[in-house]
């Protein structure tokens, strides 16, 4: 006889775009884009229900996945309770929603979108009281659960890709917004932030979020963090140097390749980057997905490389210095 498996319930308080609207007409045996689609193919989750303010989003939310939508969070806990809260709404609005959800009598953990808070003592609070509450506290930093980039940081820790490292990082979208994305992403790889140092600020993006390009040095290596143009388009690219060779990650990391050094077939004494660089096989348009199989991990307490809420604290403390410069 088969064990009974009690699946975690699911509230998504926020409908939006990564809520459920990315991947809303894509078949989502290819696209897993956003906690709705994610939540609905894993099989240790439920979609218990959503909860936004726009009557046009809890429509397409209740005809697409089947499950009850709310038009604020204090309908959603009386009629269940979540074990899982999963907070997509605007950020100044994380704080408020952290609280209420952690009034679920069932609630085990939060998985909250980057950044926690803007501010960065009301995002030490939210760690605090989920510490306190014993409710666990991970941030949507999704690239960690890519397979690739914990391939990438095995091959790091393992000396497979030697150090010292160095890194050229472009981002678009504001240094909040998308650069935060690769801050968290290359800390994960090169370990503890030592100092930074700001190149140059051209202004802010929607003329909220800063873009400054930026030195840092970590543990393992040195980023030289540049901004690009988001009205011109969008632009998410990690270039890793390193002695093993030439990690080149693109398109947010939905193209990554590996050119080994080898020894140069024309002039004897020198070493060159060439010949057919390993691709690693393209995981990045089931992203979400692989962030609930990290959540699955956790709530198992079984290893899981997700942004806890206190990697997310190390993340935003790296931004409030960097910013509070400009």
């Amino acid at each position: 006889m088969l064990k009974n498996i009690q699946k975690e319930k699911c509230l998504v308080v926020g409908l939006g775009n990564i809520g459920m609207n990315f991947d809303f007409v894509l078949d989502n045996t290819d696209f897993v884009l956003t906690h709705c689609a994610a939540i609905k193919q894993h099989d240790d989750f439920i979609l218990s229900g959503g909860v936004d303010p726009s009557s046009a989003c809890r429509s397409d939310f209740q005809k697409k996945y089947m499950s009850p939508a709310f038009s604020n969070i204090d309908d959603a806990l009386n009629s269940f309770n979540p074990t899982v809260g999963v907070i997509c709404n605007p950020t100044d609005d994380h704080y408020s929603v952290l609280l209420r959800l952690l009034e679920s009598p069932d609630l085990k953990v939060i998985l909250c979108e980057k950044p926690l808070s803007y501010d960065f003592n009301e995002a030490q609070e939210m760690v605090k009281i989920c510490a306190k509450k014993g409710v666990g506290l991970y941030v949507n930093y999704m690239r960690r659960a890519d397979p690739n980039v914990i391939e990438i940081k095995r091959r790091i820790d393992c000396g497979e890709i030697l150090g010292p490292i160095k890194i050229s990082a472009w981002y678009s979208k504001g240094i909040l917004n998308n650069g935060s994305h690769l801050i968290d992403l290359v800390s994960y790889w090169l370990g503890e932030y030592i100092s930074h140092n700001v190149l140059g600020y051209k202004g802010a993006w929607n003329g909220i979020d800063p873009e400054p390009d930026v030195f840092i040095q970590f543990q393992r290596g040195n980023v030289v963090l540049m901004s690009a143009w988001e009205e011109f388009y969008t632009h998410l690219t990690v270039e890793v140097i390193s002695p093993s060779g030439r990690l080149y990650y693109s398109n947010g990391g939905e193209n990554i390749a590996f050119t080994q050094v080898k020894k140069d077939s024309l002039f004897d004494g020198y070493k060159v980057l060439i010949g057919e660089p390993e691709v690693f096989e393209n995981y990045f348009l089931r992203y979400q997905f692989h962030v609930y199989e990290q959540l699955s991990a956790a709530l198992k307490k079984q290893e899981s490389y997700l942004c806890d809420g206190f990697d997310a604290l190390r993340t935003l403390g790296i931004l409030e210095k960097i910013c509070g410069e400009l």
